[in-house]
């Protein structure tokens, strides 16, 4: 079953463009918004179950430079 979540990302200052770019490239991100308010970025987000969800958030979102923190938001219906 298809997984999708919102990721709310807060990222370095200077490092939101980058950060957007290198997100726009990973598999399953079907939209980056640059936003404002408490986070840079929030993403949306779909892959095939929670689990490969959850190994692109720690293994591919988080290890952008830059990134300092990130909320994951699955959606439910």
């Amino acid at each position: 079953m298809i997984s999708k979540a919102y990721v709310l990302l807060e990222a370095q200052a200077g490092k939101t463009d980058e950060a957007l770019q290198k997100l726009k490239q990973i598999a399953g991100v079907r939209e980056v918004s640059l936003v404002t308010g408490p986070y840079d970025l929030i993403i949306n987000l779909e892959a095939d179950d929670l689990k490969e969800l959850g190994r692109i958030v720690n293994e591919q979102v988080q290890t952008i430079p830059g990134v300092t923190k990130t909320i994951t938001c699955v959606i439910i219906g």
